[in-house]
């Protein structure tokens, strides 16, 4: 993916999937996996991370890292990324054994 642009950290993930209320730096592609401001807050600076935590309350930090939690496990797990890795792999295969 760092080809591409950009290439999450793994511990977002690990810590978004153990629930943890997530602040992040803004790094292009994070929308992809996580929603800001709904799944995910993103700070630009240590400003912004204390600009989150002065409004950030105890509820809407366990709704935030809820609803990330949710969707991690659902869209973004190592089984999804080995299924997808399968698929391709069976698709290149297929396509190989059509133009042999």
């Amino acid at each position: 993916m760092a080809r591409y642009g950009f290439s999450p950290p793994t511990r977002v993930f690990e810590a978004v999937g153990s629930g943890a209320c997530l602040i992040t730096d803004n790094w292009e592609g994070i929308d992809l996996f996580l929603e800001p401001d709904r799944e995910v807050l993103v700070a630009d600076g240590g400003e912004g991370v204390a600009a989150h935590l002065e409004r950030l309350t105890a509820s809407d930090a366990h709704m935030i890292a809820s609803r990330a939690r949710k969707r991690i496990l659902a869209h973004h797990t190592y089984a999804h990324r080995a299924l997808q890795v399968h698929r391709l792999l069976e698709g290149s295969s297929q396509q190989r054994g059509a133009t042999e």
